[in-house]
């Protein structure tokens, strides 16, 4: 059953003493109906959802919308800050929630925003950058990597000394090692190490 055919179960339940059931439902789907049916309560005809508001005894009436293009438009609406800003997906969620509810509300106010071509060319302009050869990338410089090596700390940290006579395959060659810490406007502090 899916979630509107599971509200639309619930107000049926809640509005029809005399059938709360449609025909042909069965035992268990009876059971399921009635034990979701005590967090809802219909006023007006529409169904809202009563949720226990935190630190408080009392609960918030949340309406339940079960039409799609309904949705999308209170998301939307919710998304539109004042002056046409975007609001990030948390404040968008946390708006539409004070008043409306449905299953898979957080879900869908995230697609719509990865969606939404504003939000998502503001996201590529700050997004972190996560790898070293990234953030070298980011400046305009070249990562060199060379051939995989196999040295270990201890040769790490004796490339100075003189080299032995070994034979040509055994030589190591000396590692050069490169760290780069960026601090970003948010006061975030990124570090990456690269051996080269």
């Amino acid at each position: 059953m899916s979630s509107e055919e599971s509200y639309r179960a619930i107000l049926h339940y809640l509005t029809n003493e005399r059938e709360p059931y449609a025909p042909g439902t069965e035992g268990n789907v009876k059971r399921k109906i009635r034990k979701a049916a005590t967090c809802y309560v219909v006023r007006g005809g529409t169904l809202y959802y009563q949720r226990r508001q935190r630190h408080h005894k009392t609960f918030a009436e949340l309406e339940v919308v079960l039409q799609l293009e309904r949705r999308r438009g209170l998301i939307e609406a919710a998304h539109l800050g004042p002056g046409r800003t975007h609001h990030t997906w948390h404040q968008t969620w946390h708006d539409l929630s004070k008043t409306y509810w449905w299953q898979g509300i957080l879900k869908q106010v995230k697609d719509y925003i990865k969606q939404c071509s504003k939000c998502q060319e503001k996201l590529d302009r700050s997004r972190p950058i996560s790898d070293a050869s990234e953030m070298l990338e980011e400046l305009g410089l070249d990562l060199e990597s060379g051939e995989e090596s196999n040295e270990s700390e201890d040769d790490l940290s004796n490339f100075t000394s003189p080299p032995t006579t070994a034979s040509k395959s055994s030589k190591k060659k000396p590692v050069s090692k490169h760290e780069l810490v960026f601090v970003d406007t948010k006061r975030v502090w990124r570090y990456s190490t690269s051996s080269g």
